[in-house]
């Protein structure tokens, strides 16, 4: 079997909305096979919080977010609220019929942990 080609993006500095839809738009052209596996690099305009896609939001304090100038955008992935803020993020997006990514959930997540940690060992950082 011949490998996919893979894509890189880094898209830099972007508002919580458009960074959000950035990756629902690609994680759904890599789902329909119109774009290869996908690795994203991506910050953050200024502080925003994203909350898990069945997250709560009455589990945020949108009082205190707001006096603070922090956007609330809600991510297509799972998990807890995140204070994002200067930070590099990234995301990936890769069919589960792509070898190596065709073990369970925490399995993916190491091997792209892995991967990323490699990466950023070669590069002396």
């Amino acid at each position: 079997m011949i490998a996919p080609e893979w894509r890189l993006i880094d898209t830099g500095p972007c508002s919580a909305s458009y960074n959000m839809a950035i990756d629902e738009a690609i994680v759904e052209a890599v789902r329909k096979k119109l774009s290869p596996p996908t690795l994203r690099f991506y910050q953050w305009s200024v502080p925003s919080v994203s909350i898990g896609y069945f997250q709560k939001i009455n589990e945020i304090n949108i009082d205190y977010c707001n006096r603070m100038g922090y956007p609330i955008i809600r991510r297509p992935t799972g998990g807890r609220a995140i204070l994002h803020d200067s930070e590099l993020t990234y995301s990936f997006s890769v069919r589960t019929d792509i070898a190596p990514f065709t073990g369970r959930l925490f399995d993916n997540y190491m091997a792209i942990s892995k991967a990323i940690i490699s990466g950023l060992s070669a590069l002396g950082l």
